[in-house]
């Protein structure tokens, strides 16, 4: 069975969504969302880093999926994309331990690039874990990537 980005996306912040339970700060609230992506079969490091590849930022909000933010991976294949104000957007009463946001990876890649990832078509997609903070910015990176 297909299934599209929208569907794919959906559920997986649907799982995390569902964990919600932890305490944010008041007022304004940034994100840099962070992570790496490797030339691997699943995209996941240890590996060569793959660079230039595009990475949407794609969050649930109020019921929907939005993309919050995108960029694209450097030399190494690291990515790092700011999102400013993202309690604006996300309304969740400022309560939740997993961050309703995926990093997706549109396959297949370039065989030049990735050649282990040029023959595969559908999506990778990575929640995020919050990992530290720097006054009101949060950094939250990939947790891993999965393919869809």
């Amino acid at each position: 069975m297909a299934y599209s980005r929208a569907s794919s996306v959906f559920l997986i912040l649907v799982l995390f969504v569902a964990a919600a339970t932890t305490s944010l700060a008041h007022g304004r609230l940034d994100m840099n969302f962070e992570g790496r992506l490797c030339c691997t079969t699943t995209g996941n490091c240890p590996g060569q880093g793959v660079p230039g590849v595009p990475v949407e930022i794609d969050c649930a909000i109020n019921g929907y999926i939005e993309t919050v933010g995108q960029g694209t991976t450097d030399a190494n294949g690291s990515f790092n994309v700011f999102v400013p104000e993202i309690n604006a957007r996300i309304p969740y009463g400022g309560r939740f331990s997993a961050i309703p946001c995926v990093a997706t990876v549109g396959l297949p890649l370039n065989t030049e690039v990735c050649p282990a990832l040029s023959t595969t078509t559908g999506l990778l997609l990575s929640a995020f874990r919050r990992n530290g903070s720097a006054g009101a910015t949060f950094r939250a990176t990939i947790v891993g990537f999965v393919r869809t």
